[in-house]
């Protein structure tokens, strides 16, 4: 996508408007050259070197410090490239100091994405993690969703093939963008890079669309786990209060049979660390407010 908006290429059959892009490299460095110079490869274009600029390390955009040093940096690239269009942030994990769980380090990590949006006035992309607890959605505190203007998600991995889903939070005055299937393709970078220490070319990763989606047999809709379960119920048994452990448990059992202590003792720690749930004191839980804590 960076490198579509960078040269002005339609992306995957979609026109871009051409425009100038920093891509914040907070990990992955060392392979970052070489998915540019494969995607020149393939594409058979070159990207003009002042239309797609690279950092190499990650900078906190929750820390003042760090988030005025950047502001500073990126202004300074504007005046000699022209502005900046589209800022991306890869990730959002390794872009944060502290923690992504926490209300107050995700506000202000939202806050400083805020701030770059108005004193540059271009866009940013985030890549962040899924939420691990099986509830879906982006993972940490629910201020990111609720700041995010469109959001997509990687679903249904399958070998190299993945579909990029448009709708994971569709826009608001617009209808989403059709899924997109894509596959892994693999380029040899032996010219420019030479062979690796087992005397194979070193390659690189590009990306090609599927024509027709991805193929799936027909069947059922798939039963949900129990653990799938408790992550839709408890927030519900909760409610607007405040409930123990052996409350919510009792709660569940008109609702949800044969759950053992394990599987709930899972399923809480999980809604903790996502951010669905908090303990206000000792042995209590709680739904934690979707609004930003600033």
């Amino acid at each position: 996508m960076a490198a579509c908006i960078a040269t002005g290429q339609p992306f995957f059959g979609t026109p871009v408007k051409q425009g100038k892009v920093v891509y914040v490299a907070a990990e992955g460095q060392a392979g970052i050259c070489k998915r540019i110079d494969a995607w020149e490869i393939d594409h058979g274009v070159k990207i003009p070197p002042n239309s797609f600029s690279v950092i190499t390390e990650a900078v906190h955009l929750n820390n003042s410090e760090n988030l005025q040093a950047l502001c500073v940096n990126l202004a300074a690239h504007s005046e000699a490239n022209c502005a900046i269009d589209l800022l991306i942030i890869d990730t959002l994990n390794r872009s944060l100091e502290g923690d992504e769980n926490a209300a107050k380090d995700m506000s202000n990590f939202v806050r400083g994405c805020t701030e770059i949006i108005n004193r540059l006035g271009c866009a940013i992309l985030l890549l962040h993690h899924p939420s691990k607890g099986g509830t879906g959605g982006a993972r940490g505190h629910s201020a990111l969703n609720g700041a995010a203007d469109i959001g997509l998600e990687i679903k249904n991995g399958k070998k190299d093939i993945f579909t990029v889903k448009m709708n994971a939070k569709p826009p608001k005055d617009d209808e989403p963008a059709p899924d997109l299937t894509l596959q892994i393709k693999i380029i040899d970078l032996s010219d420019g890079y030479g062979l690796d220490t087992q005397g194979k070319p070193i390659t690189s990763l590009v990306l090609e669309k599927v024509d027709g989606g991805m193929e799936f047999l027909p069947s059922t809709p798939e039963a949900k786990t129990t653990q799938q379960r408790l992550f839709e119920t408890v927030p519900g048994i909760i409610g607007s209060g405040q409930l123990t452990r052996d409350g919510i448990a009792k709660g569940l059992e008109c609702v949800i049979e044969d759950v053992n202590s394990r599987t709930l003792s899972r399923a809480l720690t999980a809604l903790l660390k996502d951010g669905v749930l908090s303990q206000p004191s000792h042995g209590l839980y709680e739904v934690k407010s979707p609004e930003m804590d600033i």
